[in-house]
């Protein structure tokens, strides 16, 4: 493989890892197969494409990593209720934030002890 000045181009800008790596039209065509990476490789270079999946690779080599249910922030949650509480229902809130409709109450409750 050559390397030159170039980046791979991926959903992950913020931190990402940069792959420098340019490849022959032949390896280009096997680089397109998740079917070569193994195990939960295999299904991240499904999702998220073959550039990702060395990224992360690269990044996360070696560790075991957990993906918390919580997918969003208590203060992102918040805000976000903040801004919806008064266009969007307690369910249609909890199913968005992945929240159950007493948790999303009790933040209603908080945000409006706090005016």
């Amino acid at each position: 493989m050559k390397i030159t000045g170039q980046t791979a181009s991926d959903i992950f800008k913020k931190d990402s890892v940069q792959l420098n790596i340019v490849v022959s039209e032949e390896e280009k065509e096997v680089k397109s197969n998740p079917e070569k990476y193994s195990g939960v490789y295999k299904e991240l270079a499904e999702i998220l494409g073959d550039a990702a999946t060395m990224k992360v690779w690269k990044r996360f080599a070696g560790l075991n990593i957990t993906f918390p249910q919580k997918l969003y922030s208590a203060d992102y949650r918040k805000d976000f209720i903040k801004e919806n509480m008064d266009e969007m229902r307690p369910a249609e809130l909890a199913r968005t934030l992945g929240l159950t409709e007493r948790r999303i109450r009790q933040i209603i409750i908080e945000i409006k002890n706090e005016r």
